[in-house]
């Protein structure tokens, strides 16, 4: 078999360039190489620094979104007895859980329909308005729902930041208060 012939491996280069391959756009073969090498630069070239930034965007919204979930199971005790309804506390966690696995799988599709930045957005922005609204909750009710509604923007939110949310959490509830949190 010759050397042409072989079937690709992990090492082998998935696209060959062969002199008797390249065809010109007339139909002639063009058997002949340019004589000085095109000057490629990519259009989308980022550099370092605006990297850096994006990536540190993302990373601090996804790290919010984990931490949000895990503080808040610290918090269910004080809440519960501000509102004068430690029964109904446990609807805090579940509201924000289960729109939060409601609504997970659909940012695939949004990210596709959207775009990544879209659903990014889309995503700060129900985080966002629903952490606002939590701060803001006159009643159990109002704060059962405002936790729903920033779960819809943690579903795409949700990853790191877990582990430190339980003691952030009771740290900020010591110093501040839960409004704060």
């Amino acid at each position: 078999m010759s050397q042409s012939h072989l079937p690709p491996s992990e090492t082998s280069p998935l696209l060959r360039s062969t002199a008797h391959s390249i065809i010109s756009y007339d139909g002639e073969d063009d058997l002949t190489s340019p004589s000085s090498p095109v000057d490629f630069t990519p259009f989308n070239k980022v550099s370092k620094t605006d990297l850096a930034w994006v990536l540190a965007g993302l990373w601090s919204a996804v790290f919010l979104g984990a931490l949000d979930g895990t503080i808040v199971a610290t918090l269910l005790a004080p809440i519960g007895s501000y509102f004068n309804e430690s029964n109904r506390s446990s609807y805090i966690g579940t509201s924000y859980l289960l729109s939060v696995c409601c609504f997970t799988p659909l940012y695939g599709r949004l990210s596709d329909i959207l775009g990544r930045k879209g659903a990014m957005l889309l995503a700060l922005s129900l985080f966002g308005v629903g952490t606002l609204l939590c701060g803001l909750a006159p009643s159990m009710d109002s704060l059962i729902a405002a936790r729903a509604i920033a779960g819809m923007g943690g579903g795409g939110l949700f990853g790191l930041g877990a582990g430190l949310g339980g003691p952030l959490g009771g740290w900020m509830n010591d110093s501040f208060g839960w409004c704060v949190s």
